[in-house]
């Protein structure tokens, strides 16, 4: 390659051999690498490369990548990777495996594809603060390559360690919008250092105080609390504490001021709420905590404290007191959003150390977790790590909400550090994975100046979607606290890496879910997400199998001189696909799917079994809380119908999607007259409760 970025027509060459493009950068760059136009599996890879422009191998003699992209069949390949000055390949290979199926190679043509090399696309679409350790916080923006100082290992490594892109995708969402000062953000932990250079500027101050006269000026019960207050000695100067002040920093420190690092949101109110003081957490601290922040105006809260107990969830709901219950439930009814973390006993010494199946949160359990499968304005945050993995420590289960970055900061890993005379074979090395934030000015790493550090746990998992959580709110005053959760899981990422760890593999996007609350209409902006003429279909897996529940009514209006009879069931993805009895995939169009999908566990009786008049109208009322989505069919004399043509012995898709949320049947077999007015249903959706 001359000049790095352009399109690049080629024929791999030989299907046993990679392809090589060598290129060289003067200066760093934030590249996109695509591969298009594909006949078969081809795959793209990026590396490093020597001042001879060979790439470093294992000791099997395969290539030591730092980005890579290797999907099944046809489809496009993309990586995305931030390059430092240096000499580097992109190269293309054949999947052989892959290509089983279509047989030995016929001509060229089979093996022709378009490179596209993309330097200019990021700067254009992404935002990015001025902090200067942002390269630090890979939650923020994994670029894939790691400082070496991170690495305990010689010599030092600048490879890839990290997993590129795979972050809340904070650049894209800065593009959108980082202010979050219209929702107050209430931090309930140890104190925050509210005199921090990356903090002071952020944090919340009481409009209705007079600073040190002693006095209770807004007659809230607590004097002088110009900024929080210290329910551990009930006093208004806080503790500095290096946890609170983490937290609070992940969430919001100040961005783009040229100091140290950024939060999720530059600009916001945090108001520090210090439960501790010189003693333990107790709850009538947090519970107390809870209330001020409300009634003060605060919009989000986050809690990333935990207690264990062997007790089953029903249990330690019964176990829970009142006064707990009664002070979260507070927090629903003003319409107030909770971030809270799993915990951290997911690993196998707590099963050793406590019990075991401690860190499954669905069978053993933490007061702040099962608190949130009552509520539906509660987000439990799995933690994950820099490659997309559940954290080792953190609790998960099917109960929790969504999992974002919460680090790992003594993950071992085998890695190759090529240099003068070695042996070309990996060595251990413990990476530093945690998550980099604000602590107590003077009592960080040296590194970072002493005020910054690093820390892993679901307590820092949770003020990530803490900060999410702001800015979301701050993009549309109408978004609820319920409705924050759902546009939190709505934006997600579904990752198979995080299927067991949280209901439907769903890990924080904050560019996503910002997208869905700028352009926020109503609640009935989830349930269309994913539709298409393709998949006409209801989202539900906004939903949370539980507290969360969407609540509203169909209209179904018929045009036809058939009596259909339509309802809707239950689908696992927006194609149709259901699970037989012993959890194996059905899909549209295999044996047994009509009786199957149509089985009366899956059927949604409360819009289901419609049968009206011609040239009349019914409404039925829904409320709904499974996540999962939902398909239309219809039953018209001897026939069924579904919107998936596989599954139509007429092979005709006999529903269409008319508008966002309407569905209109055509019901003769065949198509008919193709107006798919037989009957039409409209979902409007009313809340999310």
């Amino acid at each position: 390659m001359g000049s790095i970025a352009g399109n690049y027509e080629g024929t791999l060459e030989n299907p046993q051999k990679p392809q090589f493009y060598n290129f060289k950068l003067d200066k760093s760059a934030d590249i996109f690498f695509k591969l298009s136009g594909l006949k078969r599996d081809l795959d793209l890879y990026v590396t490093t490369a020597d001042g001879s422009g060979v790439p470093p191998t294992w000791s099997d003699g395969s290539i030591a990548n730092i980005g890579a992209s290797t999907n099944y069949g046809t489809s496009d390949e993309s990586i995305f990777l931030r390059l430092n000055p240096g000499s580097y390949i992109a190269y293309i290979k054949e999947n052989p495996k892959a290509n089983i199926k279509l047989g030995p190679v016929k001509s060229a043509d089979d093996l022709k594809y378009t490179l596209n090399v993309d330097d200019t696309t990021f700067g254009l679409t992404t935002k990015l603060g001025n902090d200067p350790l942002l390269n630090y916080q890979w939650y923020l923006f994994n670029t894939g390559l790691l400082n070496s100082s991170l690495v305990e290992a010689s010599p030092k490594y600048t490879g890839s360690i990290a997993t590129p892109n795979i972050d809340i995708l904070a650049p894209e969402a800065w593009k959108l919008r980082t202010d979050g000062s219209s929702a107050i953000l209430a931090i309930i932990d140890g104190g925050v250092d509210i005199d921090h250079p990356d903090l002071v500027k952020n944090i919340w101050t009481n409009p209705r105080e007079i600073p040190g006269n002693g006095f209770d000026d807004d007659g809230n019960g607590y004097p002088d609390d110009v900024n929080g207050w210290n329910f551990g000695d009930e006093t208004p100067t806080a503790k500095k504490d290096p946890h609170g002040t983490h937290v609070a920093g992940i969430a919001a420190a100040s961005g783009n001021n040229a100091i140290g690092i950024s939060g999720v949101a530059w600009n916001a109110q945090i108001m520090p709420l210090d439960v501790f003081g010189n003693g333990p957490a107790y709850d009538e601290n947090i519970i107390n905590a809870i209330y001020y922040a409300v009634n003060n105006g605060a919009k989000v809260i986050n809690i990333s404290l935990a207690s264990y107990f062997k007790l089953s969830p029903e249990d330690i709901l019964l176990a829970i007191t009142n006064e707990t219950k009664n002070a979260f439930a507070y927090a629903k009814a003003k319409d107030v959003f909770i971030a809270v973390g799993a915990g951290n006993e997911g690993d196998a010494r707590a099963d050793l150390t406590n019990w075991k199946g401690i860190g499954n949160i669905d069978r053993s359990i933490s007061k702040f977790p099962a608190i949130g499968s009552l509520f539906s304005n509660i987000a439990t945050v799995v933690s994950s790590d820099s490659t997309n993995e559940k954290a080792s420590y953190s609790s998960y289960g099917q109960s929790a909400s969504i999992a974002a970055p919460g680090g790992d900061t003594a993950k071992t890993i085998d890695l190759y550090i090529p240099g003068p005379g070695d042996t070309g074979k990996p060595e251990k090395a413990k990476v530093n994975f945690g998550i980099l934030s604000t602590v107590p000015v003077g009592t960080g790493n040296s590194m970072f100046g002493g005020n910054y550090d690093f820390m892993q746990g679901t307590s820092m998992a949770s003020p990530v979607i803490a900060g999410m959580a702001t800015l979301i709110r701050s993009a549309n005053p109408s978004i609820s606290a319920q409705d924050t959760l759902a546009i939190l899981r709505a934006g997600a990422t579904a990752e198979p890496s995080l299927a067991s760890a949280v209901k439907g593999g769903l890990t924080a996007n904050l560019y996503k879910s910002l997208q869905i609350a700028e352009d926020w209409t109503g609640a009935g902006d989830l349930l269309k997400l994913e539709q298409s003429d393709e998949t006409p279909v209801v989202n539900l897996k906004v939903l949370t199998d539980g507290a969360l529940t969407v609540k509203g009514t169909t209209t179904v209006s018929r045009s036809a001189s058939f009596d259909p009879i339509t309802g809707f069931y239950k689908a696992i993805d927006a194609f149709g696909s259901v699970y037989d009895g012993l959890g194996n995939i059905v899909r549209p169009g295999d044996k047994n799917y009509a009786e199957i999908a149509l089985n009366k566990v899956n059927i949604v009786s409360s819009i289901s079994g419609v049968s009206i008049g011609n040239e009349k109208s019914a409404i039925n009322q829904f409320s709904l809380a499974e996540s999962t989505f939902l398909a239309p069919y219809a039953k018209v004399n001897d026939n069924t119908w579904f919107a998936f043509k596989e599954a139509n012995l007429d092979a005709f898709a006999h529903f269409k999607l008319l508008g966002a949320n309407q569905f209109g049947l055509e019901d003769m077999k065949g198509g008919g007259d193709l107006d798919f007015n037989d009957h039409i249903i409209t979902f409007a959706v009313d809340t999310l409760a």
